[in-house]
């Protein structure tokens, strides 16, 4: 299977983005015709969201961090996760354990 389209979250945000500080989501259409969403995170803003955690209280003051099915990544941009998308569509047999299968 191929991605046909690709749409980043991160490309429209007018203000910019760290991309070694930043959470994005991004949406994906398969040559089957499928469609997915994938949440990606960089290490350090993981890193930023439980320190910033610990600041306001929320999840017990940072003890944990919860996203349904997260992929962390080194940095924010378009041919790592394009090169991250296309190595977990060629080696994972069910797609819907990592991304999330978005209805017609």
């Amino acid at each position: 299977m191929e991605i046909k389209n690709i749409w980043f979250e991160f490309e429209t945000w007018a203000d910019g983005y760290n991309e070694y500080d930043a959470n994005s989501d991004v949406y994906f259409e398969l040559d089957d015709g499928t469609k997915w969403s994938a949440t990606f995170f960089t290490y350090k803003n993981l890193f930023n969201l439980s320190k910033k955690n610990q600041l306001t209280g929320e999840c017990l003051a940072g003890q944990y961090f919860y996203a349904d099915k997260p992929i962390f990544i080194s940095k924010m941009s378009k041919q790592l996760i394009i090169s991250v998308l296309n190595d977990i569509i060629q080696t994972e047999t069910d797609l819907s354990c990592v991304f999330t299968k978005i209805s017609d």
